[in-house]
């Protein structure tokens, strides 16, 4: 409280803008006030920063034991030379062989490969039981002379083979922003209000809009930091493109805005800093189970599956798989950019509207 309280003796006459209007530099010392109260949380830091890492790092290490290797039975339409090329490439003892059409591999064939017909990309049928032969194909590619096509995986019962990385890395970054707004966002408003800082803050010429977005600069940097870090990951995983980085931003822009409405949703109405900590604890797991964002919906009931599928954490691991190479979507992600934004405007607009300056019961 006292870093803030810092931040609104240094603030003079008002500047141009009218009565009410904040004066200048008003904001940048409310976020660098904010900024040092974040810092000063270890516990909001270890839920949004270092939490997600850990977990990232359990589920790596899960599915690293789990998730089946070579050596594999892979038939190649065309040539025995690229046949062998892709052989050699591999090197793990697999057994590649040359068959004429896709009908003539061996039944107890894990992938076949066949190029287009315009030779830009390769089409892999897969064994559903097999479906780590995609990324081993994907990782030789570029020894096989095929490098720069794009592989168009499908199972060998219609669905897209599953991929690990490509589903963790988007999860854990949902998970680590997801933890942003309710650790760090909802409970430091709560505190806040309770401990009596924002309705002193109100008394200063501050505007009430610069008091509640000096929140915001020290967690979009914080979520900027979490994306380098999942984008790096992922690029040196060769999952994420140039272009793709760019709509991965984007994506995670949306997500935030989402994700920090509902922050301050909660920020801005509960009463008790305990109830909103067990609050954000009971739905962080809920929303994560219930949206495919680190268990895949396909584990459910289609039905269900479908259903849950819609809703707006959902709908932001969707878009976010759409950046990734291999990721498995269920929506276009224009589709999701845009139920992600109307519901974020929607949660913006009821934060706005039910915000309450402290936690004293109105009669």
């Amino acid at each position: 409280m006292s870093t803030l309280g810092t931040s609104r003796t240094a603030t003079g006459p008002a500047q141009d803008g009218g009565p009410g209007a904040a004066p200048r530099g008003e904001f940048a010392a409310l976020a660098k006030g904010m900024t040092k109260e974040l810092v000063r949380d270890p516990m909001a830091l270890f839920f949004s920063v270092v939490f997600p890492v850990l977990l990232a790092g359990l589920f790596v290490a899960v599915m690293q034991l789990t998730w089946a290797g070579g050596p594999y039975r892979i038939a190649v339409v065309g040539s025995g030379t690229q046949a062998a090329r892709l052989s050699a490439a591999l090197g793990d003892g697999s057994q590649v062989t040359a068959v004429d059409g896709p009908r003539a591999a061996p039944e107890d064939t894990d992938a076949v490969v066949a190029p287009s017909a315009d030779g830009e990309a390769l089409r892999v049928v897969t064994d559903p039981e097999s479906p780590s032969v995609v990324s081993a194909l994907r990782d030789a590619l570029p020894d096989t002379g095929w490098d720069g096509r794009t592989l168009e995986a499908v199972g060998t019962d219609g669905s897209p083979p599953f991929e690990p990385m490509p589903f963790v890395l988007p999860g854990v970054l949902v998970f680590a922003l997801m933890s942003l707004a309710l650790s760090a966002t909802a409970g430091t408003l709560v505190s806040l209000r309770a401990n009596g800082t924002l309705r002193l803050l109100r008394t200063t010429p501050a505007r009430p809009q610069a008091i509640l977005t000096s929140l915001l600069p020290a967690r979009g940097a914080l979520g900027l930091a979490l994306l380098a870090v999942a984008g790096a990951v992922a690029t040196v995983l060769g999952l994420l493109t140039p272009l793709s980085a760019l709509s991965m931003l984007l994506t995670t822009a949306l997500g935030m805005w989402l994700l920090m409405s509902v922050g301050f949703l909660l920020g801005g109405t509960l009463r008790s800093p305990e109830l909103t900590n067990a609050l954000s604890g009971l739905l962080t797991p809920l929303l994560l189970m219930g949206s495919g964002v680190l268990f895949p919906l396909e584990l459910m009931p289609e039905g269900l599956a479908e259903g849950l599928s819609w809703n707006p954490v959902a709908l932001l691991g969707d878009a976010l798989r759409h950046d990734v190479t291999g990721g498995v979507t269920r929506h276009a992600q224009w589709l999701d950019w845009l139920l992600i934004a109307a519901t974020a405007a929607l949660l913006t607009a009821a934060a706005v509207r039910a915000f309450r300056w402290d936690t004293e019961k109105k009669n």
